[in-house]
């Protein structure tokens, strides 16, 4: 069983001035599913539905072990991050993670190893944010230098780089990580940094004594690099409507539904079949593929057809010759 804390408030601001880029974040469930997994949902104003913005109470609940939360990377209207972490899973992961950790200090970075539940995660702070696009140059060329496998590039298996994006555009999440120094509720277990006591304030003392990675240096160790090829984000083509056919335009779900937020992939907006049964309350059943809004789904369970009748427009069946 974890131990429980009562951290202060300056405890909580120190969390914060280290770990928190932007106010976004994520609130893992207590309890699994029965498929096992304990999700991350994000956290909303339930009167307004916005995302509720992270605060010293709520981190100060994640210290103390009464809530788990995890945090986004990159903060959209400067696309830089104050950290990067590289997670590994995978058999070999945590000595992966010390040969990049000796590497790093070989430049003059001072990175921590965490625990986790498979292996552990390696962080690297910043004196002020960086450009996650410069951050993420550095990371992958000396991984693959290193001869450090990275997932992607036609690698199932190999480190995560958070974050996992050169940008994210208004609206956007990008891909979250557990926050250090909470429980995990899948484990009921807290996974700590090597190096220091088994405590958030020392944990913290620790993380804080650690040299940061300044701008400067980034751009001397960068220079004259870019992403490696083969993990280079793939560019879409524009989506292009199809032409009329016998008189009937293409259907066009986003004619009908105003999309709430956007990920990497999707928009998100409330289904009409839910909406007409009173459900989707969260407004954000319905998720339409932002490559090709022909492609849409609702992660409750309506149907195409259920979705297009709720609209008043259903799907035209084919004449049988």
């Amino acid at each position: 069983m974890y131990a429980n804390f009562r951290v202060t408030r300056d405890t909580a601001s120190d969390f914060i001035r280290l770990f928190v880029n932007r106010r976004a974040f994520g609130m893992q469930a207590h309890k699994p599913l029965p498929n096992g997994k304990v999700p991350y949902f994000l956290a909303k104003d339930w009167t307004t539905k916005q995302p509720k913005p992270l605060d010293n109470d709520v981190v100060r609940m994640h210290l103390n072990g009464d809530v788990t939360i995890n945090l986004y990377a990159i903060n959209p209207e400067t696309q830089r991050c104050k950290w990067v972490a590289i997670d590994g899973d995978f058999d070999g992961a945590v000595e992966a993670l010390f040969k990049l950790q000796w590497e790093l200090k070989q430049d003059g970075v001072e990175a921590a190893i965490e625990q986790s539940r498979r292996g552990g995660h390696l962080w690297i702070f910043a004196e002020t944010p960086l450009l996650a696009a410069e951050c993420r140059i550095y990371i992958y060329n000396l991984a693959l230098r290193l001869g450090v496998p990275i997932v992607g590039g036609g690698l199932k298996q190999g480190i995560e780089v958070f974050p996992k994006q050169d940008t994210v555009e208004d609206g956007e999440y990008g891909n979250a990580l557990r926050a250090p120094l909470g429980v995990h509720r899948k484990t009921n277990r807290r996974y700590w940094f090597y190096e220091a006591s088994t405590e958030p304030e020392p944990q913290l003392a620790y993380l804080n004594g650690l040299k940061k990675l300044t701008e400067a240096e980034l751009h001397t160790f960068i220079k004259g690099m870019t992403l490696p090829e083969n993990y280079k984000p793939p560019v879409h083509e524009p989506y292009v409507p199809r032409p009329a056919r016998d008189g009937q335009q293409e259907f066009r779900i986003l004619d009908y539904v105003r999309p709430r937020t956007k990920d990497r992939r999707n928009w998100w907006a409330p289904c009409p079949s839910c909406r007409q049964a009173g459900k989707d309350k969260s407004g954000d059943n319905l998720a339409i593929q932002i490559a090709n809004p022909r492609y849409y789904k609702c992660w409750a369970g309506c149907s195409a057809d259920d979705i297009r009748l709720a609209l008043g427009q259903p799907i035209r069946k084919k004449q049988m010759a």
